[in-house]
């Protein structure tokens, strides 16, 4: 007989869960501030300077019947896939399980048993069709501690098993670490496209905005591949990109301005409209808008912060996206670029050659109480803040070398990450945990979308068809 538990309604599919105080991982870092979980968490001793992966019995559903075994069997390597590809958890062998599905479906687990085979948690659980719906009953043991920790019934159409899959693991996740999830998430990239023949013109510069789960799944085109698009960002809502893109006018010459992209039904439209270019220029002595590029929106997703070039020289700018107001936060002086709004949205971090050499700044969301946050050598661009606020990501080149890097937002801590032949494009896991970025390891390696945790240990790349070159993680998706 299967458990009921209190019922939350999730756009479109049910989810059930009971569960017991919070726990977290004893996985073991270098650095604690790095890897610690939410208040109420068991903190985390540090002893060694790596991080040793938890392992996890993951499992397979029981199903009584062949039926039920063919829609379900995706839901816990899902979940399996996820979790160990944070680095914290790693897949106990099956070869090495001394109970079945169908005992644990109908009793609880021999925990002493699973002790034996050194797995710190077990997961199991069963499914059950009824027309076009799948129920999943899921529950989860501390092996170590003795106890269930954790149930989950979903029920869930066919269609939309694998959303409630990465649900759930971003359930487990938070139990386990403390943190929110991060897998129910998309990437949107740029891919590199082969040159093809035009005529008698040989196209070579082709992009093509794309996305996928992130996990890799359901990767689709958004755009045609018939313009060069680059820097794509999303929306706090997921539902919308902003992303550059050159595009020809009716004099054929190329034009570089933001585009927005409603990702449900492929519309897009242009940022900034005839009268505000016009406007810009009237208040720039008629000078000529070069381009805008570089956007990102605000966390409340009202506005957008974005560099324009006017005469040659670019400068920050934000938008009110619905009401048009434009706002010049910056001069023409030097050239400013690459704004990102804090979480609180309360400031803007971007990068200048104000001093002579391209470094970090933060000022006000209004252009006010400009510092400089980085000192060191090298070039400095693509600074991006945490979601949690207290780290800010860059992207660094020093002595033809690239790196991917973390400060404070005082300053303090500046630390490199990784480095790479090319290293570029770092965007935020929606917990902040992770840095997602673009890498290539050698000159003859293909550009790879990346994944590295803030102790720099664990990094993963993910194969996409073509070179990948901007990327961007997207906020967890409901």
């Amino acid at each position: 007989m299967l458990k009921k538990f209190p019922k939350i309604s999730l756009c479109g599919f049910l989810l059930f869960v009971s569960s017991a105080p919070s726990f977290a991982s004893s996985a073991r870092s270098s650095m604690s501030h790095f890897l610690g979980g939410k208040s109420g968490a068991v903190r985390v001793h540090i002893t060694q300077g790596r991080v040793k992966p938890d392992p996890i019995a993951f499992v397979a559903l029981y199903c009584a019947s062949k039926d039920e075994a063919k829609s379900a069997v995706p839901f816990v390597d899902i979940i399996q896939h996820d979790l160990c590809s944070s680095g914290l958890f790693t897949a106990t062998p099956p070869s090495s399980f001394l109970q079945n599905p169908e005992s644990l479906a109908h009793a609880e687990p021999r925990l002493a048993d699973w002790r034996a085979v050194k797995t710190r948690f077990l997961l199991c659980g069963r499914a059950q069709t009824f027309g076009r719906m799948v129920q999943v009953s899921l529950r989860l043991y501390d092996v170590n501690q003795g106890k269930k920790i954790l149930s989950f019934s979903v029920s869930v159409s066919k269609d939309t098993l694998r959303k409630a899959a990465h649900m759930a693991a971003d359930q487990i996740y938070t139990r386990l670490t403390g943190d929110k999830g991060m897998f129910s998430t998309q990437l949107a990239y740029i891919e590199a496209l082969p040159p093809k023949v035009k005529g008698r013109k040989k196209l070579t510069y082709l992009r093509q905005l794309r996305i996928m789960d992130q996990d890799g799944a359901n990767d689709r085109a958004l755009t045609d591949g018939g313009n060069l698009v680059m820097t794509p960002r999303f929306s706090p809502d997921g539902r919308t990109l902003a992303y550059l893109a050159y595009k020809e006018d009716n004099k054929k010459r190329p034009l570089a301005h933001v585009y927005l992209l409603d990702i449900a039904t492929k519309r897009q439209r242009a940022l900034l409209t005839p009268d505000h270019f016009a406007a810009i220029a009237r208040a720039n002595g008629g000078a000529h808008v070069d381009m805008t590029y570089s956007p990102r929106f605000s966390p409340d997703g009202k506005s957008l912060c974005f560099a324009l070039i006017v005469d040659g020289k670019s400068a920050i700018y934000t938008m009110n996206i619905n009401e048009g107001h434009i706002r010049r936060l910056t001069d023409h002086r030097a050239i400013d670029t690459s704004p990102a709004y804090s979480p609180d949205g309360r400031s803007i971090v971007f990068t200048s050659n104000r001093s002579g050499k391209e470094k970090v700044y933060i000022m006000s969301r209004e252009g006010s109480n400009v510092r400089c946050v980085t000192q060191g050598d090298g070039k400095y661009s693509q600074p991006v803040f945490s979601p949690r606020g207290d780290f800010i990501a860059f992207a660094k080149q020093k002595s033809n070398q690239f790196f991917i890097g973390v400060v404070r937002p005082d300053g303090t801590e500046e630390r490199l990450i990784i480095q790479g032949y090319m290293a570029e494009s770092p965007s935020w896991s929606p917990n902040g945990r992770y840095i997602m970025f673009i890498w290539q390891s050698g000159r003859r390696r293909q550009q790879e979308i990346c994944k590295i945790d803030l102790t720099g240990f664990f990094m993963q790349t993910m194969k996409t068809q073509n070179e990948a070159r901007d990327c961007t993680w997207s906020p967890l998706i409901d």
